[in-house]
């Protein structure tokens, strides 16, 4: 499993701006999150079995923005994320349960989750620079003690250069992530020198859960 650090590393186009997308969360409702487990060589047929379960979606009633983002990294856990509005768990059970639903064709592992925003800063949304989203493998007895460490931690990097902002997800029902967090970075290379400062070292080795992150860019919305 990568941890922060090393996720930083080797992103490539390190002093680049990158297209973000203007996805904002911050209308009432829940956040679809889900993370796509694709090897690099079937980027082309995920991208066009997504877009065909976007444009369903997109059809009905309850689904507004949405944004599909890929991995800086061939090697990163989920080479894609989607991320998408969805005005109600109802409406998400309701698309995924019509036969005619596409999505549960695509032959990639899939890992999603309804989330409601538990914590918000800065400015988050926009369509500069790259996002950092790290999942969390946490017990929800845990929460408590999960969020004081992520706390510890967003304090020492919100205080670094080419912060720009952060969002946290926390699950409303069944997933396997309990937490989410997606944060918006001037550059990877702005991120690779504020997860080296000691003081976020210290505070992430304190995180005794695991954890998913990778830098991402945002490709279709």
């Amino acid at each position: 499993m990568a941890s922060v650090e090393e996720s930083a590393a080797a992103v490539g186009w390190p002093g680049s701006s990158i297209r973000v997308g203007s996805l904002s969360m911050r209308s009432e409702g829940v956040t679809l999150i889900n993370a796509f487990e694709v090897p690099p060589e079937a980027d082309e047929p995920f991208v066009a079995s997504w877009g065909r379960a976007r444009d369903f979606l997109a059809a009905r009633e309850g689904f507004s923005a949405t944004a599909l983002h890929r991995a800086l990294r061939p090697d990163a856990e989920f080479r894609f994320v989607n991320v998408a509005r969805v005005d109600s768990p109802a409406a998400w059970r309701q698309a995924i349960d019509d036969p005619a639903f596409p999505g549960g064709e695509m032959p990639f592992t899939a890992h999603p989750g309804l989330y409601e925003v538990v914590h918000e800063d800065g400015n988050p949304d926009g369509r500069e620079g790259v996002v950092l989203i790290n999942a969390f493998e946490v017990r929800i007895d845990d929460d408590e003690g999960f969020l004081a460490g992520w706390r510890r931690a967003r304090e020492m990097l919100a205080e670094q250069s080419g912060y720009l902002g952060t969002r946290l997800h926390r699950s409303v029902g069944p997933a396997d992530f309990r937490f989410v967090n997606i944060a918006r970075w001037s550059s990877p290379l702005a991120f690779t020198k504020a997860v080296q400062q000691p003081g976020f070292q210290e505070a992430a080795a304190a995180m005794s859960f695991a954890s998913h992150p990778a830098l991402y860019q945002v490709i279709r919305d």
